[in-house]
């Protein structure tokens, strides 16, 4: 599968499976930037229409494990619209939970698809250390990055659990997941997650630090601080602000409650 630009050139920079190739554009898995973005909105045009003529209903167990999958010739069939690029197949998951996931985070499903469909998504240049690509919404409402095999595996297994936390911790901190879909093309899956945006580009950062609660090995390298921007880690920011941050008692035991209750999601 390529864009209208046709195949990817040979790969002259790699970190993971994300590429550059001769011309210049990003490549995942050999699928150029452009033909990804295309079929990602197909797919997703495709999949919440299709589910807007289902009934709604509650989410029964089953629904954590259903993938449908929808083939996209490039000339088009009854089902789908012809395109400008190779063949691929559309895969979703977890169709009807990832419905009420949505509904319950306020996204209604035309809103949903005017942000992601609309207009093309834009690329952000910073891939981070995994090497995985991202995507928002021309509107910065949405996140789009791709997935490895294992951490899509992981996120299935975890959604029982994160609809039980949804319903009962309504100030969850856990990232808000709208969509899992699997674009396949030449040959390979290429997994992708749906998130909310919570840094819009319109807003100017002063001070960055990527925190996991460790300090082995975090703390950020020499060729990262001397970026304009840099991404400070766990060690730099106790060295940077060793009172840590102050919040009112009510703040802090409310955060407290809700970290520990999200925590759950993972370990029960």
């Amino acid at each position: 599968m390529s864009g209208s630009s046709g195949q990817p050139g040979s790969q002259t920079i790699k970190k993971g499976h994300r590429g550059v190739d001769s011309t210049g554009e990003t490549t995942y898995k050999k699928t150029t930037s452009s033909a990804l973005k295309g079929a990602i909105q197909l797919g997703i045009t495709h999949t919440v229409g299709s589910l807007s003529t289902k009934p709604e209903r509650d989410v029964l167990m089953q629904d954590f494990y259903v993938v449908e999958s929808i083939f996209f010739p490039s000339e088009g069939s009854n089902l789908t619209p012809a395109h400008h690029y190779n063949d691929f197949r559309f895969k979703t998951y977890a169709p009807v939970a990832f419905r009420y996931f949505r509904e319950l985070f306020g996204i209604r499903p035309d809103d949903y698809l005017y942000s992601l469909c609309s207009e093309p998504l834009i690329e952000l240049s910073n891939s981070g250390a995994s090497g995985s690509l991202f995507y928002v919404s021309s509107d910065d409402e949405f996140i789009i990055k791709t997935v490895q095999h294992k951490e899509a595996e992981f996120l299935q297994k975890l959604l029982p659990g994160y609809y039980m936390n949804l319903n009962q911790n309504p100030r969850t901190l856990l990232p808000k997941f709208y969509g899992l879909y699997c674009v396949q093309a030449g040959g390979k899956n290429i997994r992708i997650v749906v998130m909310n945006n919570l840094l819009p580009r319109s807003v100017k950062m002063h001070l960055k630090y990527d925190l996991k609660g460790s300090t082995y090995k975090r703390r950020a390298s020499q060729k990262e601080r001397e970026k304009v921007f840099p991404t400070y880690k766990d060690l730099d920011f106790m060295q940077d602000i060793p009172d840590g941050l102050f919040l009112d008692s009510d703040m802090y035991n409310a955060l407290c409650k809700t970290l520990q209750r999200d925590c759950l999601v993972s370990n029960g």
